[in-house]
């Protein structure tokens, strides 16, 4: 029942930032623990968030590189034995790495050393620290440095993880991976 709040908040922000956005749920059916569900509903609002407002470009521009005016967001939840895996996917810029790269230098987050030994992989993977953003101004939206690394700490404390993967021009994919129940963990 947590994702049933999505579609408007998509709906609205999409409108808000001038974008057009197709936005689409599937494995609705899959069940979760409530006390997940709870925890992960911020996260994976945040998650959608950034994929309209860093991920997916306005119109025009998505018109230029030959993409269709409206971006696609897909929610997806499978089942895989005992865990859920939730991805946030879109068809949007992707990641800049040179962008990711320069943010963690000035912000000293990673040395230029350091960066180098790296693959993308671990480059996108910096979204997750504390404080790390790249958007160049403050909005409601985005741009406070605050959420992707509470969604990592927030998975990270369900014993889920998060992965994020992506290609730029073609858009990003967020995965969390995250345990069906926490009823054994308790115990």
């Amino acid at each position: 029942k947590v994702v049933g709040k999505f579609p408007r908040m998509v709906r609205d922000l999409s409108r808000e930032l001038g974008k057009d956005v197709n936005f689409e749920i599937e494995g609705e059916d899959i069940e979760l623990d409530r006390t997940i569900l709870t925890e992960i509903s911020d996260p994976l609002m945040h998650i959608i968030r950034n994929s309209l407002d860093h991920g997916i470009e306005p119109p025009e521009e998505r018109e230029q590189v030959g993409k269709p005016r409206e971006g696609q967001v897909t929610l997806r939840a499978s089942r895989e034995r005992d865990h859920v895996i939730i991805k946030v996917e879109d068809d949007g810029a992707g990641l800049d790495v040179e962008g990711l790269k320069q943010q963690a230098i000035e912000t000293g987050v990673r040395s230029p050393e350091e960066l180098e030994t790296m693959d993308d992989s671990a480059i996108y993977d910096l979204v997750f620290h504390p404080g790390f953003s790249t958007a160049e101004e403050v909005t409601d939206t985005s741009g406070r440095g605050v959420g992707m690394d509470v969604v990592h700490d927030t998975v990270t404390q369900l014993d889920g993880s998060v992965n994020v993967e992506s290609t730029p021009g073609e858009g990003t994919t967020v995965s969390l991976r995250l345990p069906v129940t926490m009823a054994i963990v308790k115990v």
